[in-house]
């Protein structure tokens, strides 16, 4: 794949497509020039965090294309990136498409944004993967585990870079926790306390007519076509609300709430520093308030208790946001984002009296760094190196692709599969207890990737429907569907 891959670059090259960097150049050929990236969805994580996130490195990439489902936004995210670029004195034209596919098949496209609905994940990042192209993921890695597997399995295959958007991994204060824990500076964990928020009810379930700009139908996906249109399902149409939360988010089969929004935050910080899978997962959760007109449709309060090799990992909706390592003699340490805000509409980071801030611990001393003959465990060792650490997410991504090393990356596909299928277990437990007061018990086996329960392993299965199917995704290709979709 490199080798090709090379070839049809220097020839670019030659050709006085690609703008060179002749300075710097590392091991990897891309080290030696600009990485061109795609975007693929302009809507509230693309504006407000993930093209600027990638825009202020303009010695490493340049943002070249927009594509979106609704041409509003594709054409206002060419305005908006264009214009950022005007004003350090670059001229840079954005091409829009409706119809990533069309993207995807520019070959000096190097790496995409995928800032995109949770349930149109496996789809788009399968197509991009095999167009070759590297990718940064919106965090949950998928929507269902056999979907995420078959994401994390092509990758490896294919040798591509890929970053998921669990953007904690490069915060100082979640890196170092992680690296006490899993050095035992609190000895064996007894229990871990995580608290990830409540979402609220809302949306309209009132028909609306689609809007002319907006490809409903391609929207939709893989998901049931005959949902009636309302903005409040998708996305609001008013560009000056562009970095509002968008329906979707609390919606399923779209979204499944905060037990993978923020889940995929503070259960992958968990997973990172427990280094297991869960055995099992149990308890209970409410569900909203679907009255009147009223769409979103998620979860409300939860209360989950996972086992992960005897460590209880405790979710409630009572705990501070944030994770709360606990080991067997009392002792704890604490990470959570403390004053960082990263959209307008995330919860309000101000600490209330009695709680947290970004790092904590029952004793300052636990919070000393390790010592090198401490470290048995190295938790952000990638490959046959140590990993460089970052602050900057972005900058860790872009410098993986320079280096063409997908184990680069802090947050790599087959991590962000794990820690999403963390969530996704949770998820499953929920449906499994609607109704039910005591809730459910699922059983999990993280090898084989099933938990035995026949009414949860429907839940595993990927989301299909005509054309936006995984399976048609990979006929033709050398990769065989049903293999890709369960561990290797």
């Amino acid at each position: 794949m490199k080798t090709d891959r090379r070839g049809f670059l220097t020839g670019m090259i030659s050709a006085g497509a690609a703008p060179l960097l002749f300075s710097g150049c590392a091991s990897g050929f891309l080290a030696c020039r600009k990485v061109n990236v795609g975007v693929i969805g302009y809507g509230r994580i693309a504006h407000t965090m993930d093209v600027p996130g990638v825009q202020q490195f303009t010695e490493r990439c340049v943002v070249t294309a927009v594509a979106d489902y609704d041409t509003t936004r594709a054409e206002y995210g060419k305005k908006v990136i264009e214009e950022r670029y005007a004003k350090q004195g670059i001229v840079q034209v954005v091409k829009t498409y409706q119809h990533y596919e069309e993207m995807l098949a520019d070959p000096s496209i190097d790496a995409v944004l995928l800032c995109i609905p949770d349930h149109q994940h496996a789809i788009v990042a399968t197509k991009c993967l095999l167009a070759g192209k590297h990718i940064y993921l919106q965090k949950p890695f998928a929507q269902t585990i056999q979907e995420g597997r078959a994401v994390a399995n092509l990758a490896m295959q294919k040798g591509l870079v890929v970053q998921v958007g669990a953007w904690q991994r490069s915060r100082p204060q979640f890196r170092k926790v992680v690296q006490l824990v899993r050095n035992g500076r609190l000895g064996k964990i007894a229990r871990v306390e995580v608290g990830i928020g409540c979402d609220k009810s809302g949306g309209c379930r009132t028909p609306e007519k689609v809007p002319s700009t907006f490809n409903y139908d391609a929207w939709l996906g893989p998901t049931d076509a005959s949902a009636p249109y309302n903005w409040t399902r998708c996305h609001n149409q008013n560009l000056a609300r562009i970095g509002d939360r968008p329906g979707w988010i609390q919606l399923a089969p779209y979204g499944w709430g905060m037990i993978t929004n923020w889940g995929a935050h503070h259960l992958d910080i968990t997973a990172w520093g427990l280094n297991k899978d869960p055995s099992s997962v149990s308890g209970t959760c409410e569900w909203m308030d679907l009255s009147g007109t009223k769409l979103w449709n998620v979860h409300t309060t939860y209360d989950l208790h996972y086992n992960c090799g005897g460590t209880d990992v405790h979710v409630n909706n009572k705990f501070q946001m944030g994770v709360k390592f606990i080991g067997e003699n009392g002792d704890w340490l604490w990470c959570t984002r403390g004053a960082v805000k990263v959209t307008p509409s995330d919860p309000e980071p101000v600490v209330a009296p009695g709680q947290l801030g970004a790092i904590a611990a029952s004793k300052e001393s636990l919070l000393a760094d390790l010592r090198a003959d401490e470290i048995v465990d190295d938790a952000l060792a990638h490959g046959g190196e140590k990993f460089h650490t970052t602050d900057d997410h972005f900058l860790n991504w872009l410098e993986a692709i320079a280096r063409e090393d997908p184990q680069y990356t802090v947050c790599d596909a087959v991590g962000a599969h794990k820690s999403t299928a963390f969530c996704s277990l949770g998820r499953m437990c929920m449906e499994l207890g609607r109704g039910k007061k005591d809730g459910a018990t699922l059983a999990w086996d993280a090898k084989k990737e099933i938990s035995g329960n026949a009414e949860a392993d429907k839940m595993l299965a990927p989301f299909a429907r005509g054309r936006f199917d995984l399976r048609k995704s990979f006929a033709g290709t050398r990769y065989d569907y049903e293999k890709m979709i369960h561990p290797m």
